[in-house]
C-alpha cells in the first residue's frame, strides 16, 4: 500500500547540497513528486513545516548492527530504531562478528531476514577476508562493496601480510567491487603494546597511533593503486590519513574516505578521561590537530562524508580494566544533532554537515534515490527545529545498549518526525508503524 498524499509548506530546505526558502515540497506514492513555491494538490495531507527545517533522511554508511549472531549486543529491530532517533533513514551496514559475510548464500539469507524487522532501509556490505577472496564474483552484485580490516578489531583479527592484503585486493579488482578499509597497521600496534608501561599503557591513542593508521593508509593506497582496486577509506581519526587520501584522489587514483563523528568532536585527552571507557573506539580518538585537518577537509568537499561507526557493547563490559574493555560505542541514534554540534564548534559550514550524512555518502555509495530532496527521489524526509537544543539521556535513546557517551550533553536539532519513503515513521521520540525498511543493494535478493 502507498502511502497518502503529502505537502510540506512553510519549512526550509535543504536539498542535500543547499538550502532554500519558500520551497514546497509534494510526495506521491512514496517519492518526491515536485518541489517549487506554492504547490497544491487535491486530497494531500498538509505539513506546516513553519519555524522547522525539511531535510533528506540521513543516510549512515557505517554501522555494525550485529544480525545474526550477537543480536544480545544489538540487533535491527534497535538498531535501526535508534538510527530513526538520529534521524537516519537508510544504513550500510557491516557486519564484523560471526558469521561474516562471505557469500552470496550468506548475504541474501541475511536481507531475506531483515525484511518486517528492519525500520530503515539498509545496504549490507560483503566481507573481504581470505575465505571470501574466490566468491567475490557472485557477492560482488549483491553489495555497494566489500569490507576488508587490515588492523585487528573487534570481530576481525586483520590482514596477515602485505602479500595477503594485494591477494584480497586483486580479488576485489577482478570482480569490481569497492574495498572499504579499516586502516591500522597491527604490527605498529603490537611494538606499542610490548613498550608502553603505566599510564601509557591505557592511552588508547598511544596503544592504537597516529602512525599505525598512516602507514597502513599508505599501503592500502599503493597496493590499491597497484592492482587497480576502488578503495574507499573508513572511520578516518588522522589528518596525515586524511589528507594522503585527499593526494592519491587528486592524483587520479580511485581512493576516497569518510571520517565519522567522534573524530569531530573529541580528543585524545577528552577521551581517555572519560569513565568506563566510554570513548574507547577503533582507530582510537586523537588530536586537536587531526581534528581541525579532517573538519577542514570535510568543508572543502575532499572527504566522502560522515559514518557513525556505531559498534555498541554493553556497559558492563565497557567498564572493565581497559585492557579487557571492547572498543566501539553506540552513536548512530544521535548523528543528526552530533553533525549539527560539529558545525557550531568549527568553521564547517551547517550544509557541508548536513551533506555530509546526506548527498555525499549516497552518491560515493551508488545510492541514487536516497540523500537528497528532487523529483524522483525516495520520499526520506526528516523534520527538525535546529533552534531547539536537548540534554542527551541515554535512558531515552533506542538502540540497545542504553547507555551513550554523550550523556549529559546539550545538542540541538533532533528530529521531531521522520518519513520513510512517504510513510511517518517516527514522531515525538518513538517509532510509528510497522518494519518497512527494505534492501536497497545492487541486485535483487532472491526468494527461497
Amino acid at each position: 500500500m502507498n502511502p497518502s498524499s503529502l505537502l510540506f509548506t512553510g519549512a526550509r530546505v535543504f536539498d542535500g547540497q543547499r538550502f532554500h526558502e519558500g520551497l514546497d515540497v509534494l510526495v506521491q506514492n512514496g517519492l518526491i513528486h515536485a518541489m517549487g513555491p506554492d504547490l497544491s494538490a487535491d486530497g494531500a495531507e498538509v505539513v506546516d513545516g513553519s519555524g522547522q527545517w525539511l531535510i533528506p533522511g540521513l543516510v549512515d554508511c557505517h554501522v555494525h548492527f550485529r544480525e545474526p549472531g550477537l543480536v544480545r549486543k544489538e540487533g535491527y529491530a534497535t538498531g535501526s530504531a535508534g538510527a530513526l532517533h538520529g534521524g537516519v533513514t537508510t544504513v550500510l551496514e557491516i557486519q564484523n562478528n560471526p558469521p561474516l559475510m562471505n557469500t552470496a548464500v550468506l548475504l541474501q539469507e541475511k536481507c531475506r531476514n531483515l525484511e518486517g524487522v528492519s525500520l530503515v532501509d539498509f545496504a549490507p556490505y560483503g566481507s573481504l577476508t581470505e575465505e571470501s577472496a574466490d566468491h567475490l564474483a557472485d557477492l560482488a552484485p549483491l553489495c555497494k562493496a566489500v569490507k576488508c580490516f587490515l588492523g585487528c578489531s573487534t570481530g576481525a583479527g586483520g590482514v596477515k601480510d602485505l602479500p595477503t592484503l594485494r591477494r584480497l585486493f586483486s580479488a576485489a579488482a577482478a570482480a569490481n567491487v569497492k574495498v572499504v578499509a579499516h586502516c591500522e597497521d597491527n604490527q605498529i600496534m603490537d611494538q606499542a603494546a610490548a613498550v608502553l608501561k603505566g599510564e601509557k599503557a591505557v592511552r588508547h591513542d598511544l596503544q592504537r597511533s597516529v602512525n599505525a593508521e598512516v602507514q597502513s593508509v599508505k599501503d592500502a593506497i599503493q597496493i590499491a593503486g597497484e592492482v587497480g582496486a576502488d578503495l574507499h577509506v573508513f572511520h578516518i581519526s588522522t589528518g596525515e590519513g586524511a589528507q594522503l587520501v585527499v593526494d592519491a584522489a587528486a592524483s587520479g587514483q580511485r581512493v576516497t574516505g569518510t571520517t565519522a563523528p567522534h573524530y569531530l568532536l573529541m580528543t585524545a585527552e577528552e577521551a581517555h578521561m572519560k569513565e568506563e571507557n566510554r570513548f574507547k573506539v577503533n582507530p582510537s580518538i586523537k588530536y586537536q590537530s587531526d581534528q581541525d585537518t579532517l573538519l577542514g577537509l570535510l568543508e572543502e568537499g575532499l572527504l566522502q562524508g560522515v559514518g557513525t561507526d556505531h559498534a555498541p557493547h554493553p556497559l558492563e563490559e565497557k567498564a572493565r580494566p581497559y585492557a579487557k574493555a571492547p572498543a566501539g560505542f553506540p552513536s548512530v541514534d544521535l548523528l543528526l544533532p552530533l553533525m549539527l554540534e560539529a558545525s557550531d564548534r568549527s568553521p564547517l559550514s551547517v550544509e557541508q554537515a548536513l551533506a555530509s550524512v546526506t548527498s555525499v555518502p549516497a552518491q560515493e555509495f551508488g545510492l541514487l534515490h536516497k540523500g537528497r530532496l528532487a523529483v524522483g527521489a525516495d520520499a526520506d524526509l526528516v523534520l527538525l527545529d535546529p533552534q531547539a537544543t536537548r540534554v542527551v539521556e541515554e535512558a531515552s535513546l533506542l538502540s540497545k545498549s542504553g547507555w551513550s557517551p554523550y550523556q549529559g550533553r546539550s545538542l540541538r536539532g533532533f528530529p521531531e518526525r521522520v518519513w520513510l519513503r512517504g510513510f511517518l515513521v517516527f514522531a515525538d521520540g518513538k517509532v510509528v508503524g510497522p518494519a518497512r525498511g527494505q534492501w536497497v543493494g545492487s541486485a535483487k535478493v532472491t526468494s527461497d
